[in-house]
């Protein structure tokens, strides 16, 4: 299993601390693709969708937008 950090902003967390999240590809899927795979369908239809887009392409989404890293 993958794991993969981003920067979260916290509000209690002081300024110069930095608060790094960690989630696994499985914490992504369950949260995220959902969300994901509604938008896509809504934008090109679920039988395209279904053909063309998988999990991967979720979690390329999910990394831009997040502007996260692949943990060691």
């Amino acid at each position: 299993m993958r794991f993969y950090c981003y920067n979260e902003l916290r509000e209690a967390t002081p300024k110069d601390e930095v608060y790094i999240e960690i989630k696994s590809e499985e914490d992504i899927h369950k949260d995220y693709w959902p969300y994901w795979y509604s938008k896509v369908c809504e934008k090109y239809g679920q039988e395209y969708t279904d053909k063309t887009f998988s999990f991967e392409d979720c979690l390329d989404d999910w990394i831009i937008v997040n502007w996260a890293w692949e943990s060691d």
